[in-house]
């Protein structure tokens, strides 16, 4: 299978984290072609240059959903890629080798996947349920990188006012339009399925403290605040990630 993997790159400060390039790393062992797209940095750093083969400096606009249009415009013809990967750097990982997920079973036979699949209703939703895979990490396959309806998506995606209208009309809006297509989502966790966490399961991953997080009232997701909200609950078993 021929992969490409598209990573959105942004950085309040102009950089290029230790986190970042340890996930380059991860894409390249499992990917034909890897694409860095970064409203931040003007040029590609030298010590990472091996690592990637195609960098879009872009402005700042349009969220990751616009670095990932620019990613996909610049591999050209869909028939080049039997899956392409869109990613971007909120979150500390790769922990381990990616192959076994690529192939886990869970996703094998989908046509979109992702690593999350949630239940959680947005705001802009007021309550109803709208299950979507969450985009800081998913990947089509060859039946919908053809179908019209994927080349019509990323044609429509353009600046939004604000984070909310991005999560509803393209976080949302894309599991919302693989669904109308008929073709199957999957993710390695799929919250529709799973049921309710226990408080029993929770707690004993929930951080209460910056002190008892050991990681300065950060945990996993940069900028996390000290008291984990329970709809993301594993925070606390990030440390060692975040003090590197």
């Amino acid at each position: 299978m021929r992969r490409a993997i598209i990573l959105a790159h942004f950085d309040p400060d102009g950089l290029l984290d230790p986190h970042v390039r340890g996930a380059l790393v991860a894409y390249r062992r499992v990917a034909d072609r890897v694409v860095l797209v970064s409203t931040t940095l003007a040029r590609l750093p030298a010590d990472v240059g091996g690592l990637v083969d195609q960098f879009h400096s872009r402005a700042n606009h349009g969220y990751d959903f616009g670095s990932w249009r620019l990613g996909l415009e610049s591999l050209g013809a869909s028939g080049v890629f039997d899956e392409v990967v869109c990613v971007n750097d909120s979150v500390y990982g790769p922990l381990w080798d990616l192959g076994g997920v690529l192939a886990d079973r869970r996703v094998a036979d989908a046509d979109f996947w992702g690593m999350v699949r949630s239940d959680q209703p947005p705001r802009s939703r007021r309550g109803r349920p709208a299950p979507h895979v969450q985009s800081w990490f998913f990947a089509a396959r060859r039946r919908l990188l053809d179908h019209p309806a994927w080349r019509t998506f990323w044609q429509g995606v353009v600046p939004q006012p604000s984070k909310e209208a991005v999560i509803d009309r393209y976080e949302l809006g894309l599991s919302e339009m693989v669904a109308r297509t008929g073709l199957r989502t999957a993710a390695l966790f799929d919250a529709t399925r799973a049921g309710p966490l226990t408080t029993a399961e929770i707690m004993p991953h929930t951080c209460r403290c910056a002190t008892r997080c050991g990681a300065g009232g950060t945990c996993g997701r940069r900028g996390a605040p000290p008291t984990t909200p329970v709809n993301w609950p594993t925070g606390a078993c990030w440390p060692p990630g975040c003090r590197t």
